[in-house]
């Protein structure tokens, strides 16, 4: 598995102004040499009122320092399931130029959500639509993955129903830590969906540092002097991966390694402060719990 950055993570450092300003163009360069990534996730509205030519210069100033574009996701859930032709053909037409956009960037992927709600007749007038979109993913060689939302695609069994029924090598699906938690059944829903994704949104709320531990600071009560604060600074463990608050980890790390699991990572911090050290830190996390696992 690799890792890449949701740059929904790091919003608030591109609304700095002054000489510690940093654009989106500037976003490959940043995640490069501030996280030891090689790859980044955009959001659609990031783009805004951006023409080819700005597009562009993100994918050449990644490609200079080694720093991809892997994936464009559209925010705004479409309006695939509307009974309204025109309203559909406008979210048909809508995901057709995000495709093109995430093409110029140099993506292998684009996400989206659909705005449906759960029948069967929705359900066909969806999986004939998404075909359509996915004639522009062909020209163009980019896989199209589906973000669950409320409605059509809420439950996982019905999200998988769908992908099977659009068929087609370039449909999937985009996994996510948070929405699995609150289905009430993480494992289950990122076992379904996991097969299908070559990218899992690894969003997480916030973290807390990991408890001393309690024999080694028992055992520094009867030292003095140095030998105590050796014991202490031991016991304290620098080293020790940050605790996540909300959910646990390493459930949702062990249900998408036990479906076989080697595509990307989305690192997405949604808490509060420093979205940059939230990133590490979900890392951080991440690879603990892999590690623990392998162990076990």
């Amino acid at each position: 598995m690799m890792y890449s950055l949701n740059v929904n993570s790091i919003r608030s450092l591109l609304k700095k102004r002054g000489k510690n300003a940093l654009s989106v163009q500037d976003l490959p360069r940043y995640t490069h040499e501030h996280l030891g990534l090689r790859a980044l996730n955009l959001s659609t509205d990031l783009l805004k009122g951006m023409g080819r030519t700005e597009i562009t210069r993100i994918r050449d100033n990644g490609d200079k320092v080694g720093c991809t574009c892997l994936m464009l996701s559209e925010p705004e859930a479409l309006d695939l399931g509307n009974s309204n032709e025109n309203k559909a053909d406008a979210a048909i037409d809508r995901m057709s130029r995000v495709i093109v956009a995430g093409s110029v960037l140099g993506c292998n992927a684009v996400s989206m959500s659909i705005n449906a709600k759960d029948s069967d007749d929705v359900f066909e007038l969806v999986s004939e639509r998404m075909k359509q979109v996915l004639e522009s993913a062909d020209q163009v060689d980019i896989n199209v993955l589906i973000s669950p939302t409320s409605g059509l695609t809420q439950d996982p069994d019905r999200t998988t129903e769908l992908v099977k029924a659009i068929g087609g090598f370039r449909i999937g699906t985009l996994p996510d830590f948070v929405a699995a938690h609150e289905s009430g059944d993480a494992t289950h829903y990122l076992r379904r969906l996991t097969p299908y994704a070559t990218v899992v949104n690894a969003s997480t709320l916030g973290f807390v540092e990991a408890e001393p531990d309690d024999e080694a600071m028992q055992a520094a009560e009867g030292l003095s002097g140095l030998d105590a604060l050796a014991a202490e600074l031991e016991a304290m463990d620098d080293s020790a991966p940050p605790v996540h608050v909300g959910y646990e980890l390493e459930p949702m790390v062990s249900a998408i390694k036990a479906v076989g699991f080697s595509g990307n990572i989305a690192l997405d911090y949604r808490g509060d402060g420093d979205g940059t050290l939230g990133v590490l830190q979900t890392k951080d996390a991440i690879e603990a719990a892999l590690v623990s696992l392998a162990e076990s």
